[in-house]
C-alpha cells in the first residue's frame, strides 16, 4: 500500500471524528441540564484525542500502537442496540441524546470492524481494528451512562 492511499485511508478516519466531535458539540450546546453538558463535554474531548491520534498516525505510522484500549478488549453491552434509533434534534432530552450518540458509535464500530477484516493481516487492518475498538469503548461508554442515568431511574 503506498503511503499516498494510507493517508487517504486515515484522512476518512479523522473525517468520522470530526463528525463525532460536531455531533457532540451540538448535542452539547443544546442540553440543559448540567449533568448532561458535563458528559457530553468529555465525549468531545474524547473524540478530539482520538482525531489527534489519527493526525500523529498520519505523519508517523509507528503511533498506531498507540491506538486502542491497554487494558483489554472492550466489552459490547448492547444495551441500546434494541432500541429504535431517533433523530438529535435542538430540544432533545439526555435520553435521546444517549440513544442517538450510542447508536452513532456502534455505526462507527461497525464500519471500521468492516474494514479491518477487509484489509485482515495488513497493517490497514491493524490500524481498522484499534479503530474499531476505540469506538466499541465510547459505545460502551454510553450504554453505562444510560444504564446509570436512565435505566435505574426508571
Amino acid at each position: 500500500m503506498s503511503i499516498l492511499e494510507w493517508k487517504e485511508i486515515i484522512d476518512v478516519a479523522i473525517k468520522v471524528e470530526e463528525q463525532s466531535i460536531t455531533l457532540y458539540t451540538m448535542a452539547l450546546n443544546n442540553a440543559k441540564y448540567p449533568s448532561s453538558k458535563v458528559f457530553l463535554k468529555q465525549l468531545v474531548d474524547e473524540e478530539k484525542r482520538h482525531k489527534n491520534k489519527l493526525e500523529e498516525i498520519m505523519k508517523d505510522q509507528t503511533k498506531i500502537l498507540e491506538l486502542g484500549s491497554h487494558g483489554g478488549a472492550a466489552k459490547d453491552l448492547k444495551i441500546i442496540d434494541m432500541l429504535l434509533g431517533t433523530s438529535l434534534s435542538s430540544n432533545a432530552d439526555y435520553q435521546a441524546i444517549l440513544v442517538y450518540a450510542t447508536k452513532r458509535e456502534k455505526s462507527t464500530y461497525d464500519y471500521y470492524k468492516t474494514l479491518a477484516l477487509g484489509f485482515k493481516g495488513t497493517k490497514t487492518g491493524a490500524l481498522f481494528s484499534k479503530l474499531a475498538e476505540e469506538e466499541l469503548e465510547h459505545k460502551n461508554k454510553l450504554e453505562k451512562e444510560y444504564d446509570d442515568c436512565i435505566l435505574k431511574e426508571n
